[in-house]
């Protein structure tokens, strides 16, 4: 990997304006990593740019967060319009939009202009260098690569990962299978090039990312190489207490006993790819959890069973009426439902039952997820 280190510094310094791109399901590692990526390149006076499809977990509240997030990749590219006025002038340029319409009026200095004098032609991309994490495959983008293949195409790439199934897509691949996760390989490379750039907010997201891809040194992909680099980053003042207590331990006793409950009647529909559980008013007096609490439990399975298209819990109390949380991983399941129930399109969706109970809540929309 030596070579692709020295081309991974080489490319990096002639890079001025860098998108990252962990997976639209991404982990909390993968997002911590991307964070330190952003951070260390903002200090090259780099100009960064971070895609994130999901909403920022909660959890990882207390890390210093990028400065520019996006979630779409549309307008990555001009289109550019070229008049030659060697011969006739453009004296004014006026635009109008109308019946669906985008009208460019070009007033010439004189006569008419001839058509042979202007043309069409895209405009460089506003990145020069897409940095991948934790992605085996382009397809694996999903959408986000289809709609844009050319800009993954013509544009740069440096791909980091730990799958050892990963295709090799990049123009510079760090590909470790031995390594925790991609904040262990980036960790390797800014302590080995760009030490003097080192700083808490870096050393902080990066040593989140291995711990939470870890668990805390408990999983078998802990290594002793992960232990010294973690041991590494505390000398740049990456706190290893803070980041537990915000991964692991910031679950309240009531949230724990909610979760419980809600584990010991989760029920999955193979047909649906449908997981969901049910919460009744009851259950919320006796953990003294409340309904704040469901979005988080929601993270939880979503994060413990990746073959869901969509994520629920029904739950029911004195003030709120019955209602449905759903958690989406499809678009196409979110859209149908959002559809049925005339409600905005949105991977994070809640359906009110008026009138219904918990079991006639369940019913209604499971046979909703079935038609659609």
């Amino acid at each position: 990997m030596s070579s692709n280190k020295d081309d991974f510094h080489k490319i990096i310094e002639r890079s001025n304006k860098i998108l990252i791109f962990p997976p639209e399901k991404n982990t909390t590692d993968q997002i911590a990593a991307s964070f330190s990526l952003y951070h260390l390149f903002k200090k090259m006076s780099k100009e960064v740019t971070l895609f994130l499809k999901q909403p920022l977990p909660e959890k990882l509240s207390f890390l210093k967060k990028p400065d520019k997030i996006i979630d779409d990749l549309s307008g990555s590219r001009d289109f550019v319009i070229i008049f030659n006025t060697k011969k006739n002038k453009i004296v004014d340029i006026k635009t109008r939009k109308e019946d669906g319409q985008y009208r460019i009026i070009v007033t010439p200095e004189k006569g008419s202009i001839d058509p042979r004098d202007f043309s069409f032609v895209p405009a460089q991309f506003k990145y020069d260098l897409i940095i991948t994490l934790g992605i085996e495959s382009l397809e694996k983008l999903g959408a986000s690569y289809y709609d844009n293949t050319d800009l993954f195409f013509e544009v740069p790439k440096i791909n980091i990962d730990n799958h050892g199934t990963n295709d090799n897509y990049g123009q510079i691949n760090l590909v470790d299978s031995t390594a925790s996760s991609p904040a262990e390989i980036i960790a390797e490379l800014a302590l080995e090039k760009y030490e003097n750039l080192m700083d808490e907010d870096i050393a902080q997201s990066l040593l989140t990312g291995i711990i939470s891809a870890t668990e805390s040194f408990q999983r078998p992909i802990s290594t002793p190489t992960a232990m010294i680099t973690a041991a590494k980053l505390m000398k740049y003042k990456a706190d290893q207490p803070t980041i537990i207590r915000y991964l692991y331990k910031t679950k309240s006793l009531s949230f724990l006993k909610l979760w419980g409950r809600v584990m010991a009647r989760l029920n999955w529909d193979k047909q649906a790819a449908f997981i969901w559980s049910l919460i009744s008013e009851e259950d919320f007096i006796q953990s003294r959890a409340d309904k704040n609490d469901i979005p988080f439990i929601l993270e939880e399975i979503q994060k413990n069973f990746s073959d869901g298209r969509a994520y629920a819990i029904i739950y029911t109390g004195e003030k709120t009426g019955t209602n449905a949380r759903i958690k989406f991983d499809n678009e196409k399941t979110a859209l149908a439902l959002a559809e049925i129930y005339d409600l905005p399109t949105s991977k994070d969706m809640l359906i009110k039952f008026p009138g219904k109970n918990l079991l006639e809540a369940e019913k209604d929309l499971l046979e909703k997820l079935k038609a659609g």
